[in-house]
């Protein structure tokens, strides 16, 4: 018994490092869309964009919590008319609707057991929109509303479901803390932009949205995390790649989960409204 506690604590050790593990910035970015079908019918092509929406809250830490808006809108870097008829696929303008989250720590197992610093969640959501008003008009309605009705109702659900939450004292409990806020997350998020589309009423479509969680992870605890939805997919083959399928959510809704690492998502969305297929980047 002495041995196995001698080798845990050395193990704990390891897998964090004192004040917590350096800071580092990281930057969610839109990258392409492929129009596969249209969401226009009277144009020769569709005018895709983005706007994304950012989050992050501190497990246990009261008030941590923040959302942020990026869209291509209103940074003027919308594609011109026409830009993508089917076929085509649409990049991006660097830097046009990118969600920054600057001094992110990546903690392993042993920073969050010990204390070193709190763990922090993360997440986009990535409305791909097509331009649908006429090319005079100016005007930014979604972004608007999704900053005036989407990002202070957020920022108060996850005050509410992860700052509010005591961080555990155990591995065992930290990960069930973890996934039951991320499945109290999703629904109350599901919630929300399925309210959101359908108030909205502006010409502009929504194509789909992807929502991507983001657990800043690192060594053996980005292994649990990786190792539980490895298990998860023998029962459900949705979530092979991360993407977790909710009851009663639009079929244009896709939410995706990982770690906050170098990678890119592919979002496929095929329904009323069009069928585009969405890449984006973290880095």
């Amino acid at each position: 018994m002495v041995g196995v506690l001698v080798a845990t604590a050395g193990l704990l050790a390891a897998a964090c490092t004192p004040g917590g593990p350096a800071a580092a910035n990281w930057k969610v970015k839109p990258s392409t869309i492929q129009v596969v079908r249209q969401n226009s019918f009277t144009t020769a092509g569709d005018r895709p964009y983005v706007i994304q929406v950012g989050f992050r809250s501190k497990l246990g830490v009261a008030g941590s919590s923040s959302a942020q808006i990026a869209s291509q809108c209103s940074s003027g870097n919308l594609p011109a008319p026409d830009a993508a008829p089917v076929g085509t696929t649409y990049v991006v303008p660097p830097g046009s609707a990118d969600i920054n989250f600057p001094a992110v720590q990546n903690l392993d197992i042993g920073d969050v057991l010990l204390g070193t610093a709190p763990l922090e969640i993360f997440g986009t959501l990535s409305f791909v929109m097509n331009r649908n008003v006429l090319p005079f008009i100016n005007s930014c309605a979604v972004s608007d509303a999704l900053n005036s009705a989407l990002v202070p109702v957020l920022k108060d659900a996850l005050d509410l479901l992860i700052a509010g939450s005591a961080v555990p004292p155990t591995q065992e409990q930290l990960v069930d803390l973890v996934v039951g806020n991320l499945n109290n997350f999703l629904a109350a998020a599901g919630s929300l932009i399925a309210a959101i589309i359908e108030g909205l009423g502006n010409p502009d479509a929504i194509v789909g949205v992807g929502v991507q969680l983001l657990l800043p992870t690192s060594g053996a605890f980005a292994g649990i995390l990786d190792a539980g939805f490895g298990l998860a997919s023998l029962f459900n083959p949705g979530l092979a790649n991360g993407f977790i399928p909710i009851p009663g959510l639009a079929s244009s809704v896709k939410v995706k989960v990982g770690s906050l690492l170098p990678s890119s998502a592919t979002f496929d969305f095929d329904g009323d409204a069009g069928h585009y297929v969405y890449t984006s980047t973290i880095g």
